[in-house]
């Protein structure tokens, strides 16, 4: 009979046009603390998705503070971070995260320690809320440019991983940046433009890459009050160049090389003609051209795989070419920069913390005043 549709057809139908309804409780995959401190962060170990479906049920305990570390994590996406409610300070240590995207209007506080990081990716939305991005030891090689989205950093640490190109434009929109440390990577140029002025920036960190100039030094941070230099190829017109701009602006230089190869010139080495390469910066060079290539190749998630790579043992087998004296002191000073800028990060966690507390105590005594005024009116 034409125009007659059977009964449990439409059961079928009316099924699938009902939206589905939130997971429960009991098919969420819900991670819990490994342990707990005694100022509530939250350590979570050992996390591993089977599968994507698995990563969009997660999730995270309601901790201000979590510390992820042993896990293996193929994309941190943004669905992860929906997934941590009250989370205001998230450290992701020790771990396989090679690629992460970021997007969250809850955190204050991100930290990327150790975790073979190779693709950041930053939504291109406006974020005032995160203050604080730290960066460190990863084999990441590119920054995007979307960066100049979280314009509400005022410390970017990006030391110690495998840098070799930064625009300082893109950190132009971050009007309250007071701190950028770029040291320990393999910068050989920085960009920057006429007009740049990082207006509030304070600490300004170099060191240990293969710069030669920095042009209109320091002219785009009139508020700098401390630099670090060291370990570079600076030009020597370069530095006696800004040598008198820096005693002229009061600004504090911190660290001074001793032994070097050509010219001394306050306490930096300076290199007339071209930049000078040994073998070793001619390996990184090689090393960095290959993974220029396999960035290229995991420009797509889906082939994310690809990046579980184990870490290039030619890298850390290599035997520096210079003195051993210089290189003694070059790992004394990564050593106590290190321990320096932990001690910061703790710090400024534990103080934002009691902040935290202290809100939440006065908000908590201010509703109990209104219950008790309304109990009295009634």
């Amino acid at each position: 009979m034409i125009g007659f549709t059977p009964l449990p057809f439409l059961l079928f139908i009316s099924l699938l046009a009902i939206p589905p309804s939130p997971a429960s409780s009991s098919s969420r995959n819900a991670i819990e603390c490994s342990r707990v401190q005694p100022n509530s962060t939250c350590f979570i170990e050992g996390v591993a998705f089977e599968s994507t479906a698995d990563e969009y049920l997660t999730i995270f305990p309601p901790a201000t503070h979590i510390i992820m570390q042993a896990s293996e994590i193929l994309h941190f996406a943004p669905h992860l971070f929906d997934a941590l409610p009250g989370t205001v300070f998230l450290t992701l240590k020790g771990s396989i995260i090679p690629a992460l995207t970021f997007r969250s209007d809850e955190l204050r506080s991100l930290r990327i320690d150790a975790t073979e990081l190779r693709e950041l990716a930053v939504a291109p939305l406006v974020n005032r809320h995160l203050n604080t991005l730290i960066i460190t030891g990863n084999p990441l090689s590119v920054i995007p440019p979307t960066v100049r989205y979280l314009t509400g950093l005022s410390m970017l640490d990006l030391s110690n991983n495998r840098l070799q190109h930064v625009q300082l434009g893109w950190f132009e929109p971050m009007a309250g940046l007071l701190v950028l440390d770029l040291s320990g990577n393999r910068i050989t140029r920085l960009d920057v433009h006429a007009s740049l002025r990082l207006v509030r920036l304070e600490n300004f960190w170099t060191n240990h890459n293969q710069l030669r100039r920095i042009e209109f030094f320091p002219r785009f941070a009139p508020a700098l009050r401390r630099v670090r230099l060291v370990e570079n190829y600076w030009a020597c017109e370069w530095v006696a160049q800004v040598r008198e701009l820096i005693w002229a602006n009061q600004i504090q230089v911190h660290g001074a090389e001793h032994a070097c190869p050509e010219a001394q010139d306050g306490g930096l080495c300076c290199y007339e003609g071209q930049q000078p390469f040994n073998e070793l910066d001619s390996g990184l060079e090689q090393e960095a051209n290959g993974d220029d290539e396999r960035r290229q190749f995991g420009k797509t998630y889906a082939r994310v795989e690809g990046y579980l790579q184990p870490p290039d043992q030619n890298h850390r087998d290599r035997q520096p070419g210079r003195a051993c004296n210089v290189l003694e002191q070059k790992y004394r000073t990564l050593v106590d920069e290190k321990e320096l800028l932990e001690r910061r990060f703790i710090n400024t966690v534990r103080e934002l913390e009691r902040t935290v507390r202290r809100l939440t105590a006065e908000l908590t005594e201010a509703q109990d005043r209104l219950r008790t005024q309304h109990v009295r009116l009634a």
